[in-house]
């Protein structure tokens, strides 16, 4: 199967990442900083660099999967950010994952 995971190479995407692969799925994730591909890359999945806070790249990213999978995740400090509004952040992802996997053709 192709899957393609959001949340980069952190503590649940990567196991996950590490034993989808292992089983002969291809893998895609999708991480929003540069350097991490060559770590998506030496665990023998396929980098997408962009963000999950834009719907056409999330769109690009699924099409072509079989499956995905939609971590909610803020990057840096932002949980820590007393003006950082977790529902609207959640609302908003939650719409550009609905939206992208629809414009994808997925199931």
């Amino acid at each position: 199967m192709k899957i393609t995971i959001t949340g980069s190479l952190g503590h649940i995407s990567k196991p996950l990442t590490r034993e989808l692969v292992s089983k002969g799925h291809i893998v895609t994730v999708i991480s929003h900083n540069p350097e991490r591909k060559k770590d998506i890359d030496a665990v023998g999945a396929v980098a997408a660099i962009g963000t999950i806070e834009n719907a056409d790249f999330l769109t690009k990213a699924f099409q072509g999967a079989d499956a995905v999978y939609c971590m909610i995740s803020a990057s840096g400090n932002a949980y820590f950010d007393q003006n950082f509004d977790l529902m609207e952040y959640t609302s908003k992802l939650g719409n550009n994952y609905t939206e992208a996997i629809r414009r994808a053709g997925l199931k």
